[in-house]
């Protein structure tokens, strides 16, 4: 149910009517209404405070968010003369930066770097390494170009100019001069992407009071949305804008910060909101009531995230007790690829078939986690798009497999354009050495006299002009293919050759050496390890395979419309869907190993506050991931007690996080007391009980005098207690 269509609540209403000459924090849990309180807030200040439109600044996080709040403060205010400006910060930092360039306060810059061109940042990312690796300061393959990119981000979203001095790495000296490189060619090139719009409109401030007190000097109100995703430049931006002069409205939730990879911290919305401000008192309004989903999902999330310590502790509770919110944990008792996320498709294509694409999504930590789940869509024709990223028959990663494959059948046929593309594609994956222009030729003269890609081979390894060291690393590559060349004669399975080359081709160490000891070399080494398992499952042939790549169509001739999303829980924040698919809930994906990078600046460690704890962080994300439900939640987990065999999935853990929701339990003892006071006392002797259980139990019965005579006698218990047998009346 949409908070529009009812009341303000309680607790809304104190918000919206929240007095002048005071800022507020608000901490809003999921599906609360806040956008809904936001909105009515802004009307009270205009229509019943008499605050000018003009005097309010409202700051969306992104730019979807900010056209949907335009859309609804135009609902409840349609004369225009009556809406006040809603803006993300990039808004409202580009038109500040395009006004100072007019006034001639600041150069126009020859690149923006905006959109379409932010590719132009990482380009010069690259550069700037290369030229060092060129001048022999950094060593060829030592920094990750990825480490380099996140390093970079938080080190400008923390205001943190380059320079020894200042930017630092805790695990890299050589990430900093990449940074510092980087900035130089930046500045030759006269560019200003959105990563410097902050700094930058703060520099015009400081230099040029004049110009700032006229751009914000009669703001009377400030609100900010979504709070707990800005990071430190952000907040320093809020407290220019507010000044000394404006209150300021923060709305957030601390339990779903999840962009710390991005700089944001909880302790911008905890503990450090108002150190800059004008001094003013700060009042803390809680919205706990959820309108997305029923009191199963509502506790069972509220389960997982009162484990975090670093946390403003605060209920959720579903606005209504009868909505029914289906929470269901598939287990795969078989822990067999392909079984479970067979299973599961058909759940998502029973649920298409009655309800249609857009009411459902697929959510991973990753896009690689869904891998398997992809396969398993593609298999029975499910249409489905992946966004920010292409299907999983166009990762790089199994087109190596495939493009070694093809050199297999083809290595004692005359070689063709296709053959000789392919070929090329394989000499140096993994790295061999092999120069690629000598491969080229090569290639070509076999094109024109009608050779083998074996006896071109072998006529360069003869050939005088060919030095040693080459002739070795060929002597190498054929001996692989050769072998390559039988198994496929013998009509080996998928399973046994692809295995067969992913162990030759020491892959695993080469998606190290190509995107270092991180997350991305991780998530491509599973990703080789689930197809493997998934072509064993399904009995694939080696041609089987191929042909799979060539005619997968994820759309299956489908609109869009018609297409499920699958997506990561990251792009997925802020949004709702009828039915949530996780499939692949377990240990290294939800969570995952490793925590934020460990940049700081030397001079003010403020500006870069210490990451949570890494399982917090993780736990917030699998809390942002279930509550995007609305019906239907449906998690898959392997059982960890299955025994592993052939096809078993690679180190295929159930998340902690799924035992942390305590769905039976939880489910058992919302059912007795919506039964009897002494159902619900035997359900609490049976699975035991939380506090916070306990305290929602009173709300949603505030009337039941039995009902909280049972939860006052159980306070102070913990998930889980021994059985005790309650007494009979």
């Amino acid at each position: 149910m949409s908070s529009t269509s009812l009341a303000p609540t309680t607790e809304q209403h104190a918000v919206i009517t929240h007095p002048l000459r005071q800022h507020a924090r608000v901490l809003a849990v999921a599906g609360s209404g806040k956008t809904t309180t936001i909105v009515l807030r802004v009307a009270h200040l205009i229509n019943e405070l008499g605050v000018a439109p003009g005097a309010v600044r409202v700051f969306a996080y992104n730019a979807l968010a900010r056209n949907e709040l335009r859309a609804r403060i135009e609902a409840v205010l349609p004369d225009k003369r009556d809406q006040p400006r809603v803006d993300t910060f990039h808004s409202f930092c580009f038109r500040w930066i395009k006004q100072a360039i007019s006034t001639g306060l600041l150069a126009e810059p020859s690149e923006w770097w905006l959109d379409e061109a932010t590719d132009r940042s990482r380009i010069l990312m690259y550069r700037a390494l290369q030229s060092l690796v060129g001048e022999g300061i950094i060593e060829e393959g030592a920094v990750d170009i990825d480490a380099v990119a996140s390093a970079i981000t938080l080190w400008k979203s923390g205001l943190v100019p380059p320079g020894a001095e200042r930017a630092a790495h805790a695990t890299s000296s050589d990430i900093p001069l990449v940074f510092a490189r980087f900035e130089e060619f930046r500045l030759e090139a006269g560019a200003l992407g959105f990563d410097d719009f902050v700094a930058t409109v703060l520099s015009i401030a400081q230099a040029h009071p004049d110009f700032w007190q006229r751009a914000v000097g009669s703001l009377r109100v400030v609100i900010v949305d979504e709070y707990q995703d800005v990071n430190y430049g952000q907040e320093r931006l809020v407290e220019a804008v507010a000044g000394t002069h404006a209150d300021v409205m923060v709305v957030g939730d601390d339990d779903q910060t999840i962009y710390e990879w991005r700089g944001a911290r909880p302790d911008y919305l905890l503990t450090r909101f108002g150190s800059g401000l004008a001094e003013r008192p700060i009042i803390d309004y809680p919205l706990t009531v959820s309108f997305r989903f029923g009191p199963l999902l509502a506790q069972t999330a509220y389960n997982v995230i009162a484990r975090n310590a670093v946390r403003f502790p605060k209920a959720l509770i579903a606005s209504q007790w009868h909505q029914s919110t289906i929470v269901d944990v598939v287990e795969d008792k078989q822990q067999t690829a392909g079984v479970l996320d067979t299973q599961l498709a058909l759940q998502l294509q029973d649920w298409v078939r009655q309800h249609g694409a857009q009411t459902v999504v697929v959510l991973g930590r990753t896009l690689g986690q869904l891998q398997a789940f992809e396969i398993a869509c593609l298999l029975e024709g499910i249409p489905y798009r992946v966004l920010g990223r292409g299907p999983v028959y166009q990762r790089r990663e199994h087109q190596i497999l495939a493009d070694y494959l093809r050199i297999g059948y083809a290595y004692d046929v005359e070689v063709d354009a296709g053959v000789a593309a392919c070929f090329l594609r394989i000499i140096n994956t993994p790295m061999r050495g092999l120069a690629r222009d000598r491969m080229q030729h090569m290639l070509i003269r076999a094109q024109q006299s009608g050779q083998t890609i074996r006896s071109a081979l072998q006529e360069l390894h003869t050939d005088a002009q060919t030095p040693q060291l080459t002739k070795d690393r060929i002597d190498q590559l054929m001996a692989l293919c050769e072998q390559l060349v039988r198994l496929l004669a013998n009509d080996s399975s998928a399973y046994d050759v692809l295995s067969w080359l992913s162990t030759t081709l020491r892959l695993d160490e080469h998606f190290v050496r190509s995107f270092g000891r991180g997350e991305a070399a991780a998530e491509r080494t599973v990703a080789i390890r689930q197809l493997i398992a998934v072509a064993s499952h399904l009995g694939w042939s080696p041609s089987a395979y191929l042909d799979w790549l060539v005619q997968s169509d994820h759309t299956a001739g489908h609109p869009e419309e018609q297409q499920v999303l699958f997506t990561t829980v990251y792009r997925a924040k802020g949004l709702e869907y009828d039915a949530v698919f996780i499939p692949s809930a377990v240990e290294g994906y939800m969570p995952a190993a490793g925590s934020s990078p460990e940049v700081f600046d030397r001079q003010d460690p403020t500006a870069l506050p210490v990451a949570s704890d890494a399982i917090e962080e993780e736990r917030r994300l699998f809390y942002v991931a279930i509550t995007r439900a609305k019906t239907v939640l449906t998690i898959g987990v392997p059982l960890p007690e299955a025994g592993l065999g052939r096809d078993a999935l690679p180190s295929a853990t159930p998340s902690r996080f799924v035992y942390e929701m305590k769905v039976r339990a939880t489910e058992q003892i919302l059912a007795s007391a919506d039964s009897d006071a002494y159902a619900l006392a035997e359900a609490f002797a049976e699975h035991g009980a939380s506090d916070g259980l306990l305290a929602h139990l009173v709300q949603y019965f505030p009337q039941d005098a039995e009902i909280r005579q049972v939860c006052t006698t159980f306070t102070g218990t913990r998930w889980p207690m021994r059985p005790l047998k309650p007494k009979k009346k």
